[in-house]
């Protein structure tokens, strides 16, 4: 045993949480992150962070990579944050595992509580209450399913996260007339089986969080959701464990001999005090500083349950004590007060009692997810990048754009690299454009990546037709994303708008230096979606750019474009 784990995540909830966890008893803590300008990376407790590939085209440079890293290290246990890397764990685990633990649910844990509707199916087996509903069919219609189950309704994707679109969250959908449901339903026609319809049920949030082992609840929490935007919640309460649920979730965790860290969602009404399951989160989940922040120290507990083999003391825990993760808070906040009038009597009472609230922590009632006394650099870079953003945002209202300052020498530059988001609009065409213009003899090599995790999509036919009208074939382009070595080897990164410079930074932060937008200033916009004559001025756009490029690139060079 060499107490040293990986956790594998970036963000500043249950990432953050686990890894303070663990380290304050002590354990080497190793990250894999994704978004490598993440606030949570700046903990104390972190000793060491890996670069992990994406899992993209059956996963073997991840696999090779995760195999070297494990072998290396020696790790006694890896906890991953979030499905994105649960599952491809979960898909390798009789490679991974006979180089370190998993902590991760087994192939039935996986069958009953990532697929919605296994879980409904569970549920109704342990005669645990959910709402109405139904997985969809091609034969569904809006008029019956609204008959069925009222309206509005939600629909939702049996899978949060899928293969092979691993890196793309699923979102659910209110529906509230049938004309927005007779739309979803045309949209989603050859795919209906892998959603579920469920009617819309009153009430509040509630989440159960537990550690099993072998289907038997050891460690227990529960908490309610005080401030809730449809389904999400920043700022959270503890209150006692309600004894009919923690009965539901352990007869669920009994049939499927449950181990592992889970919190099992569920919705009350107040009124009536009936309650529903949601849906269980079967991974570390988004309220976990809350119970650490109250003892209830479930990643420390994980792992001398799988480690150690010791089953974990509940000793309690206080109710009525709250956890906030402030900026999120408040942006939810804002997204709430956006669909009404600042100056209502509504809006003033809400952002009223959002100023009250914080009384609590004047009487040691309130914790944050960040601010801790033992590690507070993660709450200063999160702070410190939040206030960066917000002035450079006030600086580009009053005295536009920030025009990018990175100077070209001639002849230094040997490798040029185009990034946009999906690698099948702009950057393409780009790159096509910058081979077209320098020649074959240039001496200068020229590609182009995507940031999304996606490859092998070809160019929309919009593209292709507004290219091949300025002379250029994008028929053949399949996309890829921008790689460790792609990124490394550039000597010049060009990019088309702020998202496209955001999402670099997160992955290649050691980047920027070498990055700057293709119209100094400007932004061009994605095209993607749009019709052919968006396509056609997206084009033009960069064309002209092109011009500059190459007089910076090779002086003298005569060129048109």
């Amino acid at each position: 045993m060499n107490n040293r784990v990986l956790v594998i995540g970036d963000d500043t909830r249950s990432f953050l949480a686990t890894v303070r966890s663990l380290g304050r008893a002590g354990l080497e803590v190793h990250a894999a992150p994704y978004d490598f300008a993440s606030p949570a990376l700046r903990s104390r407790y972190i000793r060491r962070v890996h670069r992990l590939p994406y899992y993209l085209d059956g996963g073997a440079d991840w696999l090779a990579a995760m195999q070297a890293l494990l072998g290396a290290e020696q790790f006694d246990l890896v906890i991953p944050c979030e499905e994105r890397s649960l599952l491809p764990l979960h898909l390798h685990r009789d490679v991974l595992e006979p180089l370190a633990r998993l902590a991760i649910p087994d192939t039935a844990g996986i069958a009953n509580f990532f697929d919605k509707e296994r879980t409904r199916a569970l549920a109704q087996q342990c005669n645990v209450p959910v709402a109405a509903g139904r997985v969809l069919d091609r034969a569904t219609t809006a008029s019956a399913l609204a008959t069925e189950l009222g309206l509005p309704l939600i629909v939702k994707p049996r899978h949060s996260y899928d293969w092979p679109e691993l890196y793309v969250r699923t979102s659910a959908r209110l529906l509230d007339s049938h004309a927005a449901l007779d739309a979803w339903l045309d949209q989603h026609r050859d795919a209906l089986e892998q959603y579920l319809a469920e009617q819309v049920f009153p009430g509040h949030g509630l989440g159960v969080s537990v550690l099993c082992a072998a289907g038997t609840v050891v460690l227990a929490f529960e908490h309610e959701r005080v401030h809730e935007e449809f389904g999400s919640s920043f700022y959270r309460r503890s209150v006692p464990l309600h004894p009919a649920r923690l009965a539901a979730l352990q007869s669920m965790a009994a049939v499927s001999r449950y181990t592992g860290l889970a919190m099992f969602e569920f919705k009350e009404n107040r009124t009536d005090g009936n309650w529903i399951l949601l849906e269980v989160n079967a991974r570390p989940w988004g309220s976990m500083p809350l119970p650490v922040s109250l003892g209830v120290d479930f990643p420390m507990a994980l792992y001398r349950l799988q480690v150690l083999g010791e089953a974990p003391v509940d000793r309690g825990y206080v109710p009525d004590r709250y956890c906030r993760n402030l900026l999120n808070d408040f942006w939810q906040l804002r997204k709430s007060l956006a669909r009404q009038s600042l100056a209502s009597a509504a809006a003033l009472r809400a952002m009223a009692a959002w100023a009250w609230s914080f009384r609590r922590i004047l009487i040691g009632h309130e914790r944050n997810d960040l601010w801790v006394r033992d590690d507070t650099a993660p709450a200063w870079r999160e702070l410190r990048d939040f206030l960066r953003d917000r002035l450079d945002g006030l600086r580009s209202r009053l005295l536009g754009p920030r025009p990018s300052s990175i100077a070209i020498t001639p002849g230094r530059v040997r490798r040029v690299l185009f990034v946009c988001q999906g690698n099948i609009c702009r950057s393409p065409y780009a790159e096509h454009r910058l081979h077209a213009l320098l020649g074959p003899d240039s001496g200068i090599h020229v590609q182009s990546a995507g940031m999304l995790p996606r490859n092998r999509r070809p160019s929309p036919p919009q593209a292709i037709s507004a290219a091949a009208s300025r002379g250029l074939d994008l028929l053949p382009h399949r996309s890829q994303v921008a790689t460790d070595a792609m990124v490394e080897g550039a000597d010049l990164i060009l990019v088309f708008d702020r998202i496209n410079v955001d999402s670099l930074h997160k992955r290649h932060p050691d980047a920027m230096a070498k990055t700057r937008l293709l119209d100094g200033s400007a932004e061009i916009a994605d095209p993607d979606g749009k019709d052919i004559s968006v396509f056609t001025t997206t084009y033009q756009h960069i064309d002209t750019c092109m011009q500059t490029l190459v007089a910076e690139l090779a002086p003298g060079k005569v060129v048109h474009a």
